[in-house]
C-alpha cells in the first residue's frame, strides 16, 4: 500500500519528486563526509603515526571532540590563542614537567594558493616545529632535501631573554580610523621600589597622530617619599626630537631613551625638568628580569575602544642611581615593574592594579569609556604568575572601590575584587595607604575625572587548580571618579 502510494505521488509531480529525492540525498552525503572529517581529525590528534599526535590534542575554549565531529570542515579552521604562553609556561615549563614529556605546535590542513602558469592553485599544507616534532616522535621520514629548525622556529621554541622582550614590547603605528586619531598613545611604563621607602613612576610616552600629523614625546615622572611632598617632572618635546622604529621597543625622547640590550636588560636614560621649577630629575637604570613573569601582547579594549596591553616584566629588579639635582640616591635590587599600553584613550578611564602576595605575581585592569552610566566595556581579567610562570587567568565577576563616607573626590579606602574561572575563584582586597590624584579632562563637553594613583597592601584568597591560597603583600593601583 506504501509503495503504490509513493509511486503515485511519483507519478503525479515526477520533477518535484526527483528535486525532492536529490536534495535528500545531497544532504545525506555532506553530513556523512563531515562526519568522517571530524572522525579522522579525532583519530589522528590519538595517532601517533599521523600529523598531530600525542596522548593529549589542545584545543580553543569552546571547541569539543564532538563539535570537531559534527562541525566538520568549518570546525578545523581555529586556532589557540596565546600559544606561545602556553607552549613556554605550560605545556613546556616546569609547573608540569612531571607528566609532559614533549609538545609541539601543529597548523594542520591550511588552505594555501600556489602560483602557477595555469592560475592559482589551490593546496592543503600543514606546519610544525621540526625539532619539538622529533622530540614528540612524530617526525615525518624525510625523503629528500632538509628538515629542520629555522631560526625563527629556535626564536619561538627557545628565545632569548632578548629576543623575548623585544618581541613582548614591540612599539605600534596606529591604524585604520586611529591613523588619524589625536588621542592615539603609547607608553612604556615603570614602578620602582626605592630603599627609602618611596618610589619612582616613570612614563615615556608617544601621542598624537602618529607618525604623519602632530604628534611627539612626553616624558613623566613622580618621586614618591611617604611623609613628604611629592615631586613632580615633565616635558613634552616635538616628534622631531622622538625615535622609534614599529616592532622595535627602543624609544628615544630627547635626553630620554629606553632600550633593551642584547642580554635582555633594559637600559633606562632620563633627564626631566621639575613642574615646580625645582631640579631636574635623573635616571639611570639597568632593569633585569628576576623571572619569566609577563603577559603577552592582548587587545582588552570593547565597543568604541582601541586599547592593548602587555605587561614584560612582572617581576623585575634595577640597579643604578637616581638623582634630583646633585642629590644622588644609589639603588641595588629593587622591586620594579615594567608594562606598555598603547590605543586611542579620548575618554578612556580604568582601573588597574598590580602587586606582589607572598610568591604571586597578581596583576588586574579593565578599560570604560568614561561613561558615568557604564561598566567597564572592554574585558575585566585578573592574571596570575608565580615561580612557574603562568598561573591562571580569572574573569572579574566584582570591582569595587570603597570611598570613605562615600565621598568620591576623597582618596579611596580600599578595593575588593572577586573573579572567577570555572570551579575556582579568587579574591583581591586593597588597603590603600598612600594616594596621588590628578584631575584629567573626560568625556564630551570637557568634564573633568580624578584620577587617582595608589599604593598599598593587597590580600590574595580563594581556590586555584583545586587548591587554597592566601598570600599577603602590597602593589600599585589605579582608579578614576566617573
Amino acid at each position: 500500500m506504501t509503495l503504490r502510494l509513493v509511486w503515485a505521488s511519483f507519478l503525479q509531480r515526477p520533477a518535484r519528486s526527483l528535486l525532492l529525492l536529490g536534495g535528500y540525498a545531497l544532504g545525506v552525503g555532506v553530513t556523512i563526509v563531515l562526519l568522517s572529517v571530524g572522525g579522522a581529525l579525532v583519530e589522528q590528534a590519538r595517532d601517533k603515526e599521523l600529523v598531530g599526535g600525542g596522548d593529549l590534542i589542545v584545543l580553543p575554549t569552546g571547541i569539543d571532540l564532538e563539535t570537531l565531529k559534527t562541525g566538520g570542515v568549518g570546525s578545523m579552521f581555529f586556532s589557540v590563542e596565546q600559544s606561545s604562553l602556553l607552549y613556554h609556561q605550560v605545556l613546556a615549563g616546569t609547573r608540569f614537567e612531571d607528566r609532559v614529556a614533549a609538545a609541539a605546535p601543529w597548523i594542520d590542513d591550511e588552505l594555501l594558493y600556489l602560483e602557477a602558469d595555469t592560475g592559482l592553485v589551490p593546496i592543503s599544507a600543514s606546519a610544525t616545529i621540526p625539532g619539538l616534532a622529533e622530540r614528540l616522535e612524530v617526525a615525518p621520514t624525510l625523503v629528500a632535501g632538509a628538515w629542520e629548525d629555522l631560526d625563527a622556529d629556535r626564536r619561538w621554541r627557545d628565545p632569548t631573554d632578548a629576543e623575548l622582550y623585544r618581541s613582548l614590547d614591540a612599539l605600534h603605528l596606529p591604524r585604520g580610523s586611529a591613523a588619524t586619531d589625536s588621542t592615539w598613545a603609547e607608553w612604556h611604563y615603570f614602578n620602582v621600589l626605592l630603599p627609602d621607602s618611596g618610589w619612582l613612576y616613570l612614563t615615556y610616552m608617544i601621542a598624537g597622530e602618529v607618525p604623519d600629523g602632530r604628534w611627539g614625546g612626553r616624558m613623566l615622572a613622580t618621586r614618591v617619599r611617604p611623609g613628604s611632598p611629592e615631586r613632580a617632572y615633565s616635558r613634552e618635546l616635538a616628534s622631531d626630537l622622538v625615535s622609534f622604529v614599529e616592532g622595535r621597543p627602543d624609544l628615544v625622547i630627547g635626553p630620554s631613551s629606553v632600550t633593551i640590550e642584547d642580554d635582555g636588560t633594559y637600559t633606562l636614560a632620563a633627564h626631566v625638568p621639575s613642574e615646580t621649577g625645582g631640579d631636574p630629575l635623573t635616571v639611570e637604570l639597568s632593569v633585569a628580569a628576576n623571572s619569566r613573569r609577563y603577559l603577552p601582547p592582548v587587545e582588552i579594549g570593547g565597543e568604541g575602544i582601541v586599547s592593548g596591553y602587555t605587561v614584560p616584566l612582572l617581576d623585575a629588579r634595577a640597579s643604578g642611581r637616581i638623582c634630583e639635582g646633585s642629590r644622588c640616591l644609589q639603588i641595588e635590587d629593587a622591586r620594579t615593574y615594567h608594562d606598555h599600553n598603547w590605543g586611542t584613550w579620548g575618554g578612556v578611564t580604568w582601573d588597574w592594579g598590580q602587586a606582589q602576595a607572598g610568591g604571586y605575581s597578581v596583576l588586574y585592569g579593565g578599560v570604560s569609556d568614561g561613561d558615568p552610566d557604564r561598566t567597564a566595556t572592554g574585558p575585566r581579567i585578573l592574571y596570575l604568575t608565580d615561580e612557574h610562570g603562568f598561573a591562571g587567568i580569572f574573569s572579574i565577576r566584582r570591582l569595587v572601590t570603597w570611598w570613605p563616607e562615600g565621598d568620591r573626590r576623597a582618596a579611596p579606602d580600599s578595593i575588593s575584587i572577586l573573579a572567577t574561572s570555572g570551579a575556582d575563584s579568587v579574591g583581591l582586597k586593597v588597603k590603600v595607604g598612600h594616594s596621588r590624584v590628578t584631575p584629567v579632562p573626560v568625556g564630551m563637553g570637557g568634564s573633568t575625572a580624578l584620577f587617582f594613583q595608589m599604593r598599598g597592601s593587597a590580600a590574595l584568597s580563594g581556590r586555584l587548580r583545586g587548591a587554597p591560597v592566601r598570600a599577603t603583600g602590597d602593589g600599585f593601583f589605579e582608579t578614576w571618579t566617573r
